[in-house]
């Protein structure tokens, strides 16, 4: 079973989310494209294309599922 975010959704490869980050007093959310999933960790690039690894996954929200079109699925 895939790890869930802190409003109780699944977190699956391809979904995109958004995490909190710390550098001592400046604090912001940063995205990440998730590309593995482990019931401990996920990981994939944030949206300035470094490679994240995040295992605190009480503090990130999936904003988005990847869409599948109606061609994908006949």
């Amino acid at each position: 079973m895939n790890p869930t975010d802190f409003l109780g959704r699944e977190i699956r490869p391809g979904d995109l989310i958004v995490y909190p980050w710390r550098r001592g007093a400046q604090m912001g959310l940063n995205k990440l494209n998730v590309q593995m999933v482990t019931p401990e960790a996920i990981s994939g690039f944030s949206n300035t294309g470094r490679p994240v690894k995040i295992t605190n996954l009480k503090n990130v929200v999936v904003v988005e599922h990847p869409q599948v079109s109606q061609s994908e699925t006949v």
